[in-house]
């Protein structure tokens, strides 16, 4: 519903430029398959990827559209994450629709933008710990930290390789890399540590150990 509404509200303030809605990473790589794209809106919270994953793909694109998040992660973590891998701009999910068309302004002239919230927060957050102490995530890669918030969410491994194109092989090998590189040894214990850190949306989140 997000989608489509703001869909509607872009095709009133780019009428010259024509507008694609895709509710998934798969349909979202088939529409920019067939056609050049200049900009490309991405939710980092996605059903058949991370957000992060597609993002990276559209970065490494040939040629490569201006990437801006569209999220409700508004923490210092997922803007320097998805600035890391690619993103022009990052939007607070809850700003007025005008920042996003903004933002869309200014990746349409090569500049980076930020909006107000997510700059405000990326001010007061980058600089201090969460309270419930050392960021462990930290250390780990940005394809060990999609998995990271993937068994978060209780995923098996085999969802995972689905969710990610990569074999259960691969994703076992990331699993242990996690787990050596963090101490955190459980799918359980994942999950919490992303709750107390504020990693998953809405606060407390449904989970079991992988």
């Amino acid at each position: 519903m997000f989608a489509e509404t703001l869909g509607q509200y872009l095709r009133l303030m780019f009428k010259d430029y024509e507008i694609l809605i895709a509710t998934s990473a798969e349909k979202a790589r088939e529409l920019s398959s067939r056609q050049a794209v200049d900009v490309v809106l991405i939710d980092l919270e996605m059903t058949d990827c991370s957000g992060l994953t597609l993002l990276a793909d559209f970065a490494a694109a040939m040629p490569s559209p201006a990437c801006i998040v569209v999220s409700m992660h508004i923490q210092a973590l997922w803007i320097e994450r998805a600035l890391k891998a690619g993103a022009c701009g990052y939007v607070a999910k809850d700003s007025p629709p005008g920042e996003i068309v903004t933002a869309i302004n200014y990746a349409l002239r090569g500049k980076k933008y930020l909006s107000r919230s997510v700059a405000q927060s990326f001010a007061e957050n980058a600089v201090r710990l969460p309270t419930g102490g050392k960021e462990l995530h930290k250390v780990l890669s940005s394809r060990e930290f999609e998995i990271f918030l993937q068994l978060a969410h209780g995923k098996s491994l085999k969802a995972i390789s689905l969710d990610l194109s990569l074999s259960a092989k691969t994703v076992s090998v990331h699993k242990h890399n996690i787990w050596k590189k963090t101490g955190i040894d459980s799918g359980a214990k994942i999950a919490r540590y992303c709750v107390e850190h504020g990693l998953l949306a809405g606060g407390a989140q449904t989970f079991q150990a992988a």
